[in-house]
């Protein structure tokens, strides 16, 4: 019976937040091992919770994003010096293929469950090749993914998706660059079914907009939260979606019911240059409606938790932009706050935007590849130094992250989710998100300053 062994390394910086609060079972694994034929013995191991030791096999696959990349080759290396065959996939060796085979055996570029059993077979026949292409297929027929083979009892939440893709277009984003702009959906019922089975309480639904990109997509949504209620299912979800979500009151309401805990949005910005320069033509439109507030409101009102996500320091920011961000989260009351710096991933139109005008800081890739975690600044903006940036990120969470603000954002939570079960979750995100801003870079640097004069309005 042949070993597999498959592996997910982790970024030691861990720059968003800690394991235990953040970490969700990795799919990608999951689904590769659902495609794998019955005769192999299977392992995983997920470094986001529970450190590498090396495990006899005799093939070995290994996914990463690109700011653990550089792990995964070191992991890889660790198996091709001993003779093992090393196969990687995911989205970064998707756009750089050339560059993992320098330190794997084999590549499969794009989504891997259609190609992976004929990867498997070449092994076993002694003809491995050097990349194989995987399509970009229905969902009709995805299998289950193997979450028998995860740590369930360390996991505090479950992963589930019920879509892959996305048709928007966002200069940053590698989602895009991974799919083109395509966005599936997977059956209901398949994906009903698969939720029952979810051991943990506290699910993520992985999808990058749960409500999709139409009415079409809204009505799905709407039928997969209406059969939640009709089984009987209790879960807490967390998903992600667009702004657009707080224009829907029927989903949200139903949604809610259905155990909707907290929703992540993508703002990115209040700024309309930056808007427009990151291509987010649907919150660009939003911001110059001055419907920002309405929608979030509309989302808390319904008991729903509102995660917000700003990418902060681009070329069209100034110093001001991070005051400005903190009063309008103040102002809006958002109960969850995620901050990002623009970065340029391989494939994306922001790399290469980048690379073009020669701005990139550090090129010697792959160890490069680490400070790509989207909370170290990988190129050098237009209008502000490095340490400007570095200084307005830490100006902005040390005042949200205040004990008192604190104390009122989550009483707020709750008093207008009417949902305990939002409040804590939405305390939880942050006090993670507070926990990886005191160990970073930027606290041990500029945490004792006082940027009030540099950063503060009057």
């Amino acid at each position: 019976m042949p070993r597999l062994l498959l592996i997910n390394p982790s970024n030691a910086h861990k720059g968003l937040g800690n394991a235990e609060a953040t970490s969700w079972p990795p799919l990608n694994l999951s689904y590769v091992a659902a495609a794998t034929p019955g005769h192999y013995q299977i392992e995983l191991i997920d470094e986001n919770i529970e450190p590498f030791a090396y495990r006899e096999a005799d093939i070995v696959g290994i996914t990463a994003y690109t700011a653990s990349v550089f792990r995964g080759y070191q992991i890889a290396r660790i198996y091709r010096d001993r003779g093992i065959p090393t196969v990687m996939g995911g989205i970064h060796v998707s756009m750089l293929p050339d560059e993992a085979l320098r330190y794997c055996d084999t590549v499969v570029v794009g989504e891997a469950e259609s190609v992976w059993p004929r990867v498997l077979a070449d092994f076993e026949a002694g003809r491995l090749g050097k990349l194989y292409k995987g399509g970009w297929e229905s969902l009709e027929n995805l299998p289950t993914p193997r979450r028998d083979l995860l740590r369930n009892d360390i996991y505090r939440w479950g992963s589930l998706q019920t879509s892959r893709g996305c048709p928007m277009d966002c200069i940053f984003c590698s989602v895009t660059a991974f799919n083109g702009r395509r966005f599936r959906r997977r059956p209901l019922e398949s994906v009903v079914g698969e939720l029952e089975g979810i051991p943990q309480r506290m699910v993520m639904l992985t999808d990058d907009n749960i409500i999709g990109f139409g009415r079409e997509d809204r009505d799905w949504a709407f039928a997969f939260f209406s059969r939640i209620l009709e089984r009987g299912i209790r879960k807490h979800f967390f998903a992600q979606a667009s702004i657009q979500f707080g224009e829907d009151p029927d989903l949200i309401r139903i949604a809610a019911q259905a155990g909707l805990r907290i929703v992540f949005v993508g703002m990115e910005s209040i700024n309309a240059d930056t808007l427009r320069a990151y291509n987010k033509s649907l919150n660009l439109q939003r911001l110059h409606q001055n419907r920002y507030r309405e929608l979030i409101a509309a989302i808390r009102r319904g008991g729903i938790a509102f995660h917000g996500a700003f990418v902060l320091g681009g070329d069209e920011d100034g110093p001001d932009v991070f005051d400005q961000t903190l009063q309008f989260v103040r102002s809006s009351h958002i109960d969850v706050l995620q901050l990002t710096k623009p970065t340029p991933l391989p494939g994306t139109r922001l790399w290469e935007q980048l690379r073009r005008d020669g701005r990139i800081l550090q090129e010697n890739f792959p160890e490069a590849w680490d400070d790509y975690r989207l909370t170290k600044l990988a190129f050098q903006p237009a209008q502000m130094s490095i340490d400007d940036v570095y200084e307005g990120f830490t100006y902005l969470r040390q005042r949200y992250y205040g004990a008192w603000e604190t104390v009122k954002r989550t009483l707020n939570t709750l008093w207008t989710t009417r949902n305990p079960v939002a409040a804590a979750m939405a305390y939880g995100f942050n006090a993670s998100y507070h926990s990886a801003f005191r160990n970073s870079e930027h606290y041990r640097l500029f945490g004792r300053r006082d940027l009030d004069g540099k950063f503060r309005r009057a």
